[in-house]
């Protein structure tokens, strides 16, 4: 088992979903170092983009998976998905440190956790998953957030300078500290309130309205888990919810957000939590399940019973005149065994 594999599928096991990531390697005559896609020297991005196909959106906590990719591409870097259980302080090099600096002294701002140091030059401080997506924090020149959909290479990575990624502060070192709140208001968007509204499953989030109640009903069920029962509860309630996602009724983002938010909450552990839902979701998206057929004639009739009685029947479905009690405008079928719509 090559050191690449061996870190995969470590980061696996803590809940990461990972996936392979082109890799620097010696042009003809050995002079110096470009990425190992078919652009070679040409690509903006050397040893920094995917191998797969859909990229993060492919990156699992599979081992089987891992070892195929790996056994494929041995020498590839490994790509992890944030958001999930961590998300990342992407600090880019001496100009990324200068402004974090200038701003710590001020703000109190101390980078306790986790700590990489990039082959490029540059760090990633590990935090807590936000449920934020990637942004800059505002008026940090030179500084990402890596969060919800985005990914970071991780150790023993290696960067096209010649440089690898290593560890300066390892997960067995120190836990995940919440980001804290001087960072997290530079990465919170600009709202016209003065308060930051908390997230709720509501008219607003994306998705079918059958498939935010489903969610609103599991996250609630999440909610009341007892303590031994939680990652059991999470589990269930998530594989339900994944499956709406795969029929497109849900946004997959928004709902592994909303989760995780949740679960730790609750008091899951972020590891625990990334495992549990990666599990879930890999189930759920592999069994769709779309809107049932009850609830999709229910819709319906309230907005057939919305209708003014003197509205038209032209405007209705053309039903069968055994449906249509007499004296009444456009009523809804009292069965789809009866009145079934006319072809």
């Amino acid at each position: 088992m090559t050191a690449l594999l061996d870190a995969a599928l470590g980061y696996a096991a803590r809940g990461i979903p990972v996936y392979p990531v082109h890799w620097p390697r010696l042009l003809p005559g050995g002079a110096s170092l470009a990425c190992s896609c078919p652009r070679g020297p040409s690509w903006d991005r050397p040893a920094k983009h995917p191998l797969v196909r859909h990229g993060v959106k492919d990156a699992t906590t599979d081992p089987g998976r891992i070892g195929r990719w790996w056994r494929r591409w041995p020498q590839a870097n490994v790509g992890l998905a944030t958001g999930v259980v961590f998300d990342a302080l992407d600090v880019d090099g001496p100009a990324g440190l200068a402004a974090l600096r200038q701003f710590a002294p001020t703000a109190d701002l101390r980078l306790p956790g986790p700590l990489v140091a990039t082959g490029g030059g540059g760090w990633h401080a590990w935090f807590r998953p936000t449920g934020l997506g990637n942004r800059p924090p505002r008026g940090l020149a030179h500084v990402d957030w890596r969060g919800r959909g985005g990914c970071v290479l991780a150790p023993p990575s290696r960067h096209v300078s010649g440089g690898s990624y290593r560890w300066l502060r390892g997960l067995d070192q120190a836990p995940l500290p919440e980001v804290p709140a001087v960072l997290r208001d530079l990465l919170d968007p600009v709202l016209p309130t003065t308060t930051r509204p908390t997230r709720t499953v509501g008219p607003d989030m994306a998705g079918h309205p059958y498939g935010r109640r489903v969610l609103a009903g599991e996250l609630a069920a999440l909610g009341r888990a007892t303590p031994r029962h939680r990652n059991h509860t999470l589990n269930r309630c998530a594989f339900k919810v994944y499956r709406y996602v795969a029929s497109g009724l849900l946004d997959d983002a928004e709902v592994t957000a909303a989760f995780t938010q949740t679960a730790l909450a609750i008091g899951l552990d972020p590891a625990e939590v990334g495992r549990t839902l990666a599990s879930a979701r890999t189930a759920g998206l592999a069994n769709p399940r779309g809107v049932p057929l009850v609830a999709w004639w229910s819709a319906r009739s309230r907005r057939w019973r919305s209708r003014s009685p003197s509205t038209p029947c032209a405007a209705s479905p053309k039903l069968s005149r055994s449906c249509r009690p007499a004296g009444a405008g456009c009523s809804p079928p009292p069965s789809t065994d009866s009145c079934s719509p006319r072809s």
